[in-house]
């Protein structure tokens, strides 16, 4: 089979309450956190995980964010353009992950029906981490359920922290790497304090469509990967590429 490497490029970065990322403990502690499009090289289609957002996007809903490197920058450093994208999964649609749709051209965008379909009339709990604006028109290929979407690179249905979210799992030499379909950290699995002692095995980000449904993704995602990429874990910031 087919391996892979991944190039996160982070593109802002900012502080949360620790308790974002670890629902019901550690509240009032400081984690950073950031925001990633992820390349995947090494298949013949030219495949990103994730459209982005830049720091305006998170500032204008309460979020402030710093700008690492915009999203041309930091595909330049990889001799691409983000009109040279053919393919984007879209883990899901809040607008961190898809802010910036409107700068690939001719990507097809990866989505679950049930995501896409939420996202275009969401409960007003959830209206505001929706942007119809950013993403209607976009060119998506829409799907229902696991997929594999080329040799060694699959999505997998990991719903909760939003209806249709959707990890993808991406076979290296060092095992299968998964980019979470949900918001996290690595703290996400690694429980402490109170949860620890109620025999929890992951915690869940603080903000979620149904606890449940999140704690169980959390828990497969865990369970079938060798690599944990979270969406906003701090320590790829850096990272040029995985696994090393």
């Amino acid at each position: 089979m087919q391996q892979y490497k991944i190039h996160p490029i982070a593109l802002c970065e900012g502080p949360r309450d620790s308790s974002h990322f670890a629902y019901r403990s550690e509240s009032g502690g400081i984690c950073n956190t950031a925001c990633y499009t992820w390349y995947i090289e090494g298949s013949d289609a030219k495949i990103l995980v994730d459209a982005g957002a830049d720091a305006a996007d998170f500032t204008a809903r309460g979020a402030p964010e710093t700008d690492i490197i915009s999203v041309k920058d930091g595909l330049h450093k990889l001799g691409l353009a983000p009109e040279d994208i053919d393919i984007i999964i879209v883990t899901h649609l809040h607008c961190d992950h898809i802010a910036l749709g409107r700068l690939y051209k001719k990507a097809k965008f990866v989505v679950q029906k049930t995501e896409l379909e939420y996202a275009q009339d969401p409960h007003p709990i959830d209206a505001v981490l929706y942007d119809r604006a950013s993403f209607d028109g976009l060119n998506w290929e829409v799907i229902d359920g696991d997929k594999e979407i080329t040799s060694g690179i699959s999505v997998i249905t990991a719903p909760g922290h939003s209806p249709g979210g959707q990890s993808v799992a991406i076979n290296t030499s060092a095992g299968k790497a998964i980019i979470t379909g949900f918001c996290a950290t690595q703290n996400t699995f690694i429980p402490t304090g109170e949860m620890k002692r109620r025999g929890w095995e992951v915690t869940i980000p603080l903000i979620h469509h149904d606890a449940l449904q999140t704690y169980d993704s959390v828990i497969k995602i865990k369970r079938l990967a060798d690599i944990i990429l979270p969406l906003h874990d701090p320590a790829f910031i850096k990272k040029k590429v995985i696994p090393q």
